[in-house]
């Protein structure tokens, strides 16, 4: 209906004087429909409740939605539906005579499109990474109904298997696990490792860095620091003295 209506009422091709105005109309409502949330809300509150904002089930500061405004685009939208620099040169020739394209012909939402990916830190202690282990994350996404045009929020269990001697910055990629929409590819979910900050060591890439404190006394006649590794075993170091 959107790609029938925006063709017949574009400034370009239509030169009525309420054309913009229109074809302004026809990309916000498509705009709202194309989106499953946005479309949930606005057949179950109308107009008002979507973009004055809903209650929320469980709210605390604000417990109403952010309501709806459309970014008063309407090209952007016509641009995103059919693809291409400049679409609407697809549809006519260059004297201005509309072109009769072969069913599937358009490069438009037959060409889908990633979101972008969606990125999070993993907190990791030394003595995982030392060791390595397995992180199980939950995620809630949105996932289409069979019928292809309705969506539900279910949660899903990630899988890491953390790899011995993995550093700070090591990312984790899992494709295509991002919300799912029609006509849109789901956007990458990727993990970035961060270190947690540890109570007696501090890692300098492969190493470990240990601050022994150490009373003036014995340092200037000599004593053993023990030092209790990751893996559990105690090191006896000797400290020469200082002069």
């Amino acid at each position: 209906s959107y790609r029938k209506l925006a063709l017949k009422n574009h400034p370009l091709k239509c030169k009525e004087p309420w054309a913009p105005k229109r074809f302004r109309q026809l990309a916000e409502a498509y705009d709202v429909l194309s989106d499953p949330m946005k479309k949930g809300i606005y057949d179950k509150f109308g107009e008002e409740g979507l973009k004055g904002g809903i209650p929320l089930e469980f709210g605390d500061e604000n417990p109403w939605t952010v309501g709806y405004v459309f970014h008063n685009n309407p090209d952007k939208v016509f641009k995103e539906f059919f693809g291409g620099d400049n679409p609407f040169a697809e549809f006519f020739a260059e004297d201005g005579s509309e072109l009769i394209l072969p069913f599937g012909g358009l490069r438009g939402r037959g060409a889908m499109k990633q979101d972008p990916p969606i990125v999070r830190d993993l907190y990791l202690s030394l003595e995982d990474l030392f060791y390595g282990c397995t992180k199980k994350i939950k995620i809630s996404r949105r996932v289409m109904n069979e019928d292809g045009q309705t969506s539900t929020i279910r949660d899903k269990i990630l899988t890491i298997d953390v790899r011995p001697g993995w550093k700070q910055g090591t990312r984790i990629t899992f494709e295509k696990e991002g919300d799912q929409g029609p006509n849109v590819i789901p956007a990458d979910i990727t993990f970035i490792v961060q270190e947690k900050l540890h109570p007696r060591f501090k890692r300098a890439n492969d190493n470990l860095i240990y601050v022994a404190t150490i009373p003036l006394g014995k340092a200037l006649i000599g004593c053993t620091v023990d030092v209790r590794t990751l893996d559990g075993r105690l090191l006896n170091i000797p400290i020469n003295d200082v002069v």
